[in-house]
C-alpha cells in the first residue's frame, strides 16, 4: 500500500486503538465498584493533604497520606512515580479536581505534581486520586503521520518512501572509527561501522543480554563527535533512562525530556526541568511565582466578603497572568536548552513539537520492536536518518484493539525493515553477557539459530558463586524446572481481574525462594515474575520479603536479577496454554535470569504446545527436570 493510503490506514487502526483504550477504561469504571477499584490499586481514596510546597520548574507539589488500615496490600501498591492520576480535592475546593503526575510514591504516601496552579481555595475533608490514561500522545501520533504522509522533497519523504519500500537505501564511505567504547566485541564494532555508514537508515539486532544499548550509545558518541545533533528515544521512560545513564560522564551536552517523575532520581539532574531552573533568567520565573503565590495566600486570607465581585475578578486575572508570564519564561528557557544540546533524550510519545522542532542529524530507536509504526513516525519526522535497535523475537507492542493489531498496526517498522534493508544495513549481536550458558541455549537455539554465544565472564558463573552463599541443589546448578504433574495445583479464572492463577503453584514458588533466600542470596538479587496478572497480585498478596521484586513478564523486559522464578500458572485437563502460546513472552521470561532460572509448570498441560515439549526435552538433556514432590507443603 503506497503512500497517503498507507498512512490512511494507520490512521484509521489508531483511532480503533484509541477508542479501544477508552473503552476498556470506561469498562474498569463501570465494572468495578470503588472498593474493587481501591483493591486493584486504581484508585485511593480517604487520603489527606500533608504539604503543599514548589518542585523543579515551578510545579505545584501536593503530599498525601493515609494511614495504615491493616490492609492486605498497601493502598499504592499499583501506582509509581510517572503515572497520571487525577486528584479530587475535598468539597468546596476549587477547583474539584485537578490532573496531575504521581511525583513520589511509597506505601502510604504520595506526591502529585500538579499540571496547573495549586487550589485557590481547600475545604475540609479528604482526597482521592485515581489513575488516568492520556490522549497526548495519539494526538502527537496523529500529527507525525500527517506530517509523514504529507513530506514533500525533504528528508521525512525520502524515509517514508525507504520505509515503504519505494526506494532503496544508500550508503556512505565508512569513515575511520576511534572507538569510545574499546572494550565492544567484533559484532557490536560492526554494528557500529554499518549504522555509520547508513545514509538513511540501518537495525540493530539485540537478542538479550547482547548489549544493543551500548551500542546505540557508542554510535550516538560518534555521531555528536563529528558535529550531529542526535535524537535519542525509546517507548518506555526506563529505556530512555539506560540509554541517559549510559551516556552519563561522556561529556556531551545532554538533555532528558519528560516529567522529572518519569526520571531515575539518580538522573534527574540531566532533566530539562532541574537545567531551567540552573538558567540565570530562572530568577525572573522565581520572582513571578513568588508574587502569584502572595496573591493566593492573600486571596485565602479575605473571604468573599472582603472584596467586591470586581475585584475578586481583577485579582483572579493578575493570578492567571503572572502564571502565564511565568510559563512564558519558562518555556523560552526551554527551548534555547533544547536547542544547545548535543543530545536530546525522550520517550516517543514525549516530542511535543512545541518543544523540540526537530533538526537532528541522526534519531537513534531503541527498543524499536516494541513501537507500534505511528508511535515511531514522532521521533523520525524530526530527524535526517535513524538507526533502529530492538528485538522481534521478544515482546511486542502493546495493543489493545485486537482487530487494530491483526490488521496491521501489530506490524512494527522495525519487523518491516528487516525484510527491507539489504544485510550490510542490518547487524545480528551475538555475544550475551548475562547468562549461564544453559540458560542461554534454549532461546538461542529456538529464537536465534543458535547463533548466541556466551561471554566467557557469565557462560559458567552459577548462583553459588556470589558472595555469602551457600552451594545447595539449586544454586550450584544454572537452571531447574520444577514440574507439577500430579500435584493437584490446577488453575483457576479471576472474575475480577480477567486473568488466571493458581494458588498451589503460587505456594510452590514462595518455597523455592525460600531455599534460594535460606543459601544467602539476598532478596534484592531475585525476580519472581508470571505472564498472568491475577497470579502477580496473588503472589504479592503471599509474600512480604522486603527487596524482593514480584511482576510481571512484560513489565521485566529489558532487566535482568541473578536469580528468576518463573511461574507458567497454566494447568487444565484440557491442556490449553492460552496466553503462553505468544513464545516471545517466553523469550522475555526465561532470559532475564543471570545464574540461576527456575521455571514452574505442569507438563501434561504446557507439553502438548511444541515450543514447551521442546523446553521439557531440553531441561531433561540438562538433568534439570525435576517434580514438585521435592519440595512439599509444611
Amino acid at each position: 500500500m503506497a503512500g497517503k493510503e498507507h498512512f490512511a490506514e494507520l490512521l484509521r487502526l489508531l483511532e480503533m486503538e484509541r477508542l479501544a483504550e477508552k473503552e476498556e477504561n470506561l469498562r474498569e469504571l463501570k465494572r468495578f465498584p470503588l472498593a474493587t477499584r481501591e483493591a486493584l490499586g486504581k484508585t485511593v481514596t480517604g487520603l489527606v493533604i500533608d504539604e503543599v510546597s514548589t518542585g523543579m520548574g515551578g510545579m505545584p507539589l501536593l503530599a498525601l497520606s493515609r494511614q495504615p488500615k491493616g490492609e492486605d496490600l498497601a493502598p499504592f501498591h499499583a501506582m509509581s512515580a510517572g503515572d497520571n492520576a487525577l486528584l479530587t480535592f475535598p468539597a468546596g475546593s476549587q477547583p474539584e479536581d485537578c490532573e496531575g503526575t504521581l511525583y513520589k510514591v511509597d506505601e502510604y504516601r504520595a506526591v502529585i505534581a500538579l499540571n496547573g496552579p495549586e487550589p485557590a481555595q481547600l475545604g475540609r475533608g479528604v482526597c482521592q486520586v485515581d489513575k488516568l490514561g492520556s490522549d497526548a500522545t495519539y494526538r502527537r501520533m496523529k500529527k507525525a503521520l500527517a506530517t509523514a504522509a504529507d513530506a514533500r522533497k525533504n528528508r521525512t519523504a525520502v524515509l517514508r518512501e525507504i520505509f515503504l519500500g519505494e526506494a532503496q537505501p544508500d550508503r556512505r564511505r565508512a569513515r575511520k572509527l576511534r572507538l569510545f567504547n574499546e572494550a565492544l566485541n567484533e559484532f557490536q564494532q560492526e554494528a557500529v561501522k554499518r549504522c555509520l555508514a547508513a545514509s538513511d537508515a540501518a537495525l540493530v539486532h539485540g537478542p538479550p543480554g547482547t548489549g544493543k544499548t551500548t551500542v546505540l550509545v557508542e554510535i550516538i558518541r560518534q555521531a555528536a563527535a563529528a558535529g550531529e545533533r542526535v535524537l535519542a528515544t525509546a517507548p518506555s521512560n526506563i529505556a530512555v533512562d539506560n540509554i541517559l545513564e549510559k551516556l552519563q560522564g561522556s561529556g556531551l551536552r545532554l538533555v532528558r525530556l519528560g516529567h522529572p517523575a518519569r526520571t531515575l532520581e539518580s538522573l534527574r539532574h540531566a532533566n530539562l526541568a532541574a537545567l531551567v531552573e540552573e538558567d540565570p533568567s530562572y530568577g525572573e520565573v522565581q520572582e513571578l511565582d513568588a508574587w502569584r503565590e502572595r496573591l493566593v495566600k492573600r486571596r485565602s486570607r479575605f473571604g468573599r466578603g472582603q472584596l467586591g465581585y470586581e475585584e475578586r475578578q481583577e485579582r483572579d486575572r493578575e493570578i492567571a497572568k503572572l502564571w502565564r508570564q511565568a510559563r512564558d519564561i519558562e518555556a523560552d528557557i526551554m527551548r534555547r536548552i533544547i536547542a544547545g544540546a548535543q543530545v536530546v533524550l525522550s520517550t516517543h510519545g514525549g516530542l511535543a513539537r512545541g518543544l523540540v522542532k526537530g533538526g537532528f542529524d541522526l534519531v537513534a530507536l531503541d527498543e524499536a520492536s516494541q513501537a507500534t509504526e505511528p508511535l515511531s513516525w514522532i521521533p523520525l519526522t524530526m530527524g535526517d536518518r535513524a538507526v533502529f535497535a530492538g528485538d522481534s523475537m521478544q515482546l511486542p507492542p502493546t495493543i489493545y484493539s485486537k482487530e487494530a493489531a491483526e490488521q496491521g498496526l501489530a506490524t512494527t517498522l522495525f519487523d518491516r525493515l528487516k525484510g527491507l534493508l539489504p544485510g550490510t544495513l542490518q547487524s545480528l549481536l551475538r555475544v550475551q553477557y548475562r547468562m549461564h550458558e544453559d540458560i542461554m541455549r534454549f532461546s538461542s537455539d529456538q529464537f536465534y539459530d543458535g547463533k548466541l554465544i556466551a561471554h566467557e565472564s557469565v557462560a559458567a558463573h552459577t548462583a553459588a558463586e556470589l558472595p555469602n552463599v551457600e552451594a545447595t541443589d539449586l544454586t550450584s546448578t544454572p537452571l531447574t524446572f520444577v514440574d507439577t504433574a500430579g500435584a493437584g495445583h490446577s488453575e483457576s479464572w479471576n472474575e475480577l481481574l480477567e486473568s488466571r492463577e493458581n494458588r498451589g503453584e503460587a505456594e510452590l514458588a514462595l518455597r523455592l525462594l525460600e531455599k534460594v533466600l535460606a543459601s544467602g542470596i539476598d532478596p534484592r538479587q531475585v525476580a519472581l515474575i508470571t505472564p498472568y496478572v491475577a497470579q502477580v497480585k496473588l503472589l504479592k498478596s503471599l509474600s512480604r520479603i522486603p527487596g524482593l521484586e514480584i511482576g510481571s513478564v512484560d513489565g521485566f523486559q529489558g532487566r535482568e536479577k541473578e536469580v528468576t522464578i518463573v511461574s507458567l500458572v497454566r494447568n487444565n485437563e484440557a491442556g490449553e496454554v492460552g496466553f503462553l502460546s505468544d513464545i516471545r513472552r517466553m523469550n522475555v521470561a526465561m532470559t532475564r535470569a543471570r545464574r540461576l532460572l527456575i521455571v514452574i509448570g505442569d507438563s501434561v498441560t504446557i507439553g502438548r504446545h511444541p515450543f514447551y515439549a521442546k523446553f521439557i526435552d531440553y531441561a531433561d538433556s540438562r538433568q534439570a527436570h525435576r517434580s514438585s514432590y521435592e519440595w512439599p507443603e509444611g
